[in-house]
């Protein structure tokens, strides 16, 4: 028998104007808004903050989280908003500010100190309730129990994982993304699809992760292009929505692998969104593991919208890597690491880098040498 354990968010509202619950969820309570520049600049926070007035306690802001947040910013913002009572936090925005939201909900007035975190000394109590209302469909931060931490010192990025970061309220409301650029569409929408197909071919899949993840992939095949060609499509902002949030749920589940282990030291020295260096390691990261998992991908393959009449497993496992790639082309995302920054030079020290990512390294349907990791990266260089 199958074992598994996975942590869902306690209430979830899905639909187009769905953010008014808010008015109900905040009456009576001190409130902290958490949000970024680019939610500010699309009038996002404007909104939620003038809904969060009316109907809160007491009203506070944090409207400059930085993008990808380092170690050390989170604990300036922490100590920022200490001595401030907060019975509810409401995270608008991507993965940075929902992360950032999660880390200061259990950092606040004297709480977990972020140094025991990275430790593995995790918190056991939040006194904050802790609402997140996604503005991109792609890193299902609103479903994950994991906060994304840029540590300087090593030049990485680094995953924690927490119960406590499970948020009690999630809004999907795609009336939020009408306006998303994109390209912010495409690279946070293939981070989406990036998220359920690892937990697909994860060797911690599970019944669960792999029906959400099956899901998610068929909503982001349907509606991505759909988003990118036309932003103000709200059916197919919706379906990316929902498919950034099973994904999420599969992240919970069964854990990302071979891309996100790779994509985490491109992200830490050089700065490259986390969308765009997943989406760029898609296609390769699959084609190095199709060895071991060509009936899963083959199991699927329709979900490109072709059949596959008369094809064997193998070949339609070829063509389901080969969609990946031309998916990623069409949406704009580059091909190679030097378009990104990455000098070939520095090959060796990111190969060491990715192979120290054992907590998503662990989680790949097969041991990955650095050799392995080299090639890889070699494919797109």
């Amino acid at each position: 028998m199958e074992q598994f354990r996975t942590l869902l968010p306690s209430e979830v509202h899905f639909g187009a104007g769905k953010t008014s619950v808010l008015a109900d969820k905040v009456a009576g309570k001190s409130v902290l808004l958490m949000s970024d520049k680019g939610v500010v600049g699309a009038g996002i926070a404007a909104k939620v903050a003038e809904l969060l007035k009316a109907n809160a306690a007491s009203y506070n802001e944090f409207l400059e989280v930085p993008p990808e947040p380092r170690e050390d910013e989170v604990t300036a913002v922490a100590g920022s908003l200490s001595g401030m009572e907060v019975d509810i936090i409401v995270a608008v925005g991507g993965g940075s500010v929902m992360d950032m939201a999660k880390m200061v909900a259990v950092m606040l007035n004297g709480g977990a100190a972020i140094e025991d975190m990275f430790d593995g000394k995790l918190p056991t109590v939040r006194k904050s309730l802790l609402a997140t209302i996604p503005t991109t469909a792609g890193t299902g931060a609103e479903a994950t129990p994991n906060a994304i931490i840029f540590r300087p010192a090593h030049n990485l990025k680094v995953g924690i994982v927490c119960d406590l970061f499970i948020p009690d309220l999630v809004i999907l409301d795609p009336e939020l993304l009408l306006k998303l650029p994109a390209p912010i569409t495409a690279s946070t929408g293939l981070d989406a699809l990036c998220h359920a197909l690892e937990c697909y071919i994860s060797n911690k899949a599970n019944p669960l992760s792999d029906m959400l993840a099956v899901e998610a992939t068929s909503l982001i095949f349907k509606s991505l292009k759909k988003c990118y060609a036309e932003g103000s499509d709200i059916k197919a902002r919706a379906d990316m929505l929902l498919a950034s949030f099973y994904a999420g749920i599969c992240i919970a589940s069964a854990g990302t692998n071979i891309v996100h282990a790779l994509s985490y030291p491109l992200g830490g020295r050089y700065r490259i969104a986390h969308g765009v260096s997943n989406a760029i390691l898609l296609a390769p990261g699959f084609a190095c593991n199709k060895d071991c998992c060509e009936e899963k991908l083959a199991a699927i393959y329709h979900l490109t919208g072709d059949k596959g009449e008369g094809l064997s497993v193998a070949e339609k496992a070829d063509k389901f890597v080969e969609y990946l790639a031309q998916l990623s082309k069409d949406l704009g995302i580059p091909a190679t690491l030097p378009e990104l920054g990455v000098p070939p030079e520095d090959l060796d020290s990111i190969v060491d880098a990715a192979f120290e990512v054992k907590r998503l390294l662990n989680n790949n349907p097969k041991p990955l040498t650095k050799d392995d990791i080299r090639k890889v990266y070699l494919s797109i260089f």
